[in-house]
């Protein structure tokens, strides 16, 4: 075995222990596992070695016995998640076009997110337990983009950079999407410390990010890039400063970049002229006709063939994947499962617009306010980059979830003992009840 194998297996022995008797640990390991894939960067036994079981297990069994917090929380889009989670499931078992297939997946991506997730819901509760989480988002996926980002400096980004082997964010389009996604968090996580070294560790590793993006060559991450920063410019107070940043990165940065670079991404003016454009139209074309043919059910997980091809698509020689969120769920769920999808992220984003309105004026309440606004950007990058990405079923989107859905249960408890105090403080009649009505009706709308 290789030192690294060596590290992780004895990680996992220190960790066995913790995570029984705090299984909110065993939840955060399995988010490291999830999406950093720390055993894909091994050689030897650790490899395959099934790490994530192990700690769901663990954690599982901590859960059960465990006399901390176990409280179900999530909210309205968690009854919708629950709702996708049982269409999925149906999907799979009744009539999908390659049975097999389709359960090996079912069992591989959505039953293990979605059960996790729930977990991460029930154990995460605190600010301080959110605070792990998003730091553990953060490096699981900024170590890929600061070592892509050195390596696309010291290369002159000559070579595509790539995440783990036999992980979601293999590709480098799904690379630079993750990457996109992160780097809200950063910017989130150096506005609420003040310790200077921090500070500039957080800024460098997003630029590097940033620079790891484009070192990618991935168009759609592009586009996401641009997206995001639209909303974050918008909604920012310091709009010349953020324009200077971006206009002295593009000044230094794409220059940098090789000609072959500049060449790829012009083409997104010309999708019509390039290959891998057209073949994602094909493949949305053969996504919708199975829709309209298998309502409301759709064909099921990798329901990509030669016979679907042949079948569906207006081009029977092209079986790919549908490189798209919205296309994916739509032929493997039909338009029923892809309109619970959608109702779910745009529950997911009224939960951060709730949180986000209740805190803007409370000073103690800033780090909610801020985690908010970073993850509705998060968002708009996974919304924009995933619609050319296969990563409908990628567990980091719903990490995203969890951590918006427990942000809101804490604030809405903070916001009850704020009224709390200021009822026994003796405020004005009727003000204590208003405070506490609005809370709670607030947590059910606007944006």
């Amino acid at each position: 075995m290789s030192l690294r194998d060596v590290f992780l297996f004895g990680l996992m022995a220190v960790l066995v222990p913790m995570i029984l008797t705090r299984p909110y640990i065993g939840a955060l390991a399995w988010v490291v596992v999830g999406v950093m894939n720390p055993h894909r960067l091994t050689w030897g036994l650790a490899f395959n070695f099934q790490f994530a079981m192990l700690i769901a297990v663990l954690t599982l069994v901590g859960l059960v016995f465990t006399s901390n917090h176990r409280k179900i929380k999530g909210g309205a889009p968690g009854v919708v998640l629950i709702m996708f989670a049982a269409w999925v499931s149906l999907t799979t078992f009744l009539f999908p076009f390659y049975a097999e297939s389709a359960q090996t997946y079912w069992w591989d991506r959505p039953v293990k997110i979605y059960l996790m997730t729930g977990v991460i819901l029930m154990l995460l509760h605190t600010k301080r337990h959110i605070e792990l989480l998003v730091w553990t988002m953060v490096v699981s996926l900024g170590f890929y983009g600061i070592k892509g980002g050195i390596f696309t400096i010291l290369s002159g980004g000559n070579f595509r950079v790539y995440g783990p082997d036999n992980s979601m964010i293999e590709e480098n389009n799904a690379l630079a999407v993750a990457l996109v996604v992160v780097i809200p968090l950063m910017i989130h996580l150096f506005q609420q410390y003040r310790t200077k070294w921090l500070q500039w560790g957080l800024a460098g590793g997003a630029g590097l990010c940033a620079i790891s993006t484009l070192g990618s060559w991935s168009r759609g991450a592009m586009l996401a890039v641009f997206a995001m920063g639209c909303l974050l410019w918008i909604r920012s107070s310091h709009k010349m400063l953020i324009f200077t940043g971006v206009f002295l990165f593009t000044l230094i940065a794409i220059p940098m970049m090789p000609g072959g670079w500049s060449e790829r991404m012009n083409t997104l003016q010309e999708y019509d002229k390039d290959g891998s454009a057209s073949s994602r139209l094909v493949t949305w074309e053969t996504a919708i006709n199975i829709a309209k043919d298998k309502f409301p059910f759709g064909g099921g997980f990798e329901y990509h063939g030669v016979a679907t091809s042949a079948r569906y698509s207006p081009n029977p020689l092209d079986t790919h994947v549908a490189h798209s969120i919205y296309f994916s769920v739509l032929g493997s769920q039909g338009f029923l499962g892809l309109a619970i999808y959608l109702l779910f992220w745009m529950l997911v984003w009224r939960q951060c617009a709730w949180i986000r309105r209740k805190t803007r004026d409370q000073p103690d309440l800033q780090w909610a306010y801020s985690l908010a606004s970073m993850t509705q950007a998060s968002l708009v990058g996974y919304f924009v980059g995933g619609a050319f990405l296969d990563l409908a079923f990628w567990d980091l989107p719903y990490y995203l979830y969890a951590t918006v859905a427990i942000t809101q249960y804490a604030v809405a408890r903070e916001l009850d003992l704020l009224t709390t105090s200021a009822s026994a403080a003796g405020p004005a009649p009727g003000a204590a009840l208003s405070a506490g009505a609005n809370a709670y009706s607030g947590r059910m709308s606007g944006f």
